[in-house]
């Protein structure tokens, strides 16, 4: 009795939760006249309007947990803006929805070039880089829940290695390994290898 009992509680105790936090999202995507729908299982269309300044919604992704959507804020930039003779897009905001509302935003300054969920929504990771120019590695880990940033990594002369969360982000455009980063930061302590092979 006392187990059935229990059940009853645990069950009753995840459907208040649930609740609280929204149904379920069967499907987020930008339309062509730029707004932004996310259905949901109750048969609601959140609509969600382009700001003044913005051009588009990129890289909608629905998380895992079923509730979270995410997206890049896009802006155009001019050519004056970019200093090129073409206009071209950033994406220099994300922005993190859940049970109606849009719970977080995050990254205002260099450009997102990729992003990711991951604890089943309730952390969320971005690579920040400059449109064009050198490649540039800037990687931040956020909790959702609290907007708490969790770990940075940039890569410096004393640290090329990805961390795990990281690697993801980075994997079509891998910064260079610990034999190369001294052609990045030419005072870079040299590897092992390297040491051996200036000796010779």
């Amino acid at each position: 009795m006392r187990k059935l009992f229990a059940i009853i509680c645990l069950t009753l105790s995840c459907a208040v939760a649930f609740a609280a936090n929204g149904s379920a999202v069967t499907k987020a995507y930008a339309d062509s006249k730029g707004v932004l729908h996310i259905l949901s299982a109750d048969g609601r269309d959140h609509t969600i309007r382009l700001m003044k300044w913005q051009s588009g919604f990129g890289d909608v992704q629905i998380a895992p947990d079923g509730i979270t959507v995410g997206w890049l804020v896009e802006h155009m930039l001019t050519p004056l803006e970019g200093s090129t003779s073409y206009s071209y897009v950033i994406a220099p905001e994300l922005q993190i929805w859940r049970g109606g509302r849009v719970i977080l935003r995050s990254g205002l300054g260099l450009g997102i070039q990729k992003w990711m969920f991951l604890k089943d929504g309730n952390e969320v990771a971005f690579h920040r880089a400059p449109p064009h120019g050198q490649e540039f590695y800037d990687c931040t880990l956020l909790d959702v829940n609290t907007g708490k940033e969790l770990a940075h990594w940039s890569l410096d002369r004393k640290d090329s290695v990805v961390p795990d969360w990281a690697k993801p982000l980075l994997a079509d455009d891998p910064p260079p390994g610990p034999d190369e980063i001294h052609w990045w930061f030419p005072d870079a302590p040299a590897t092992t290898k390297e040491a051996t092979q200036s000796k010779q």
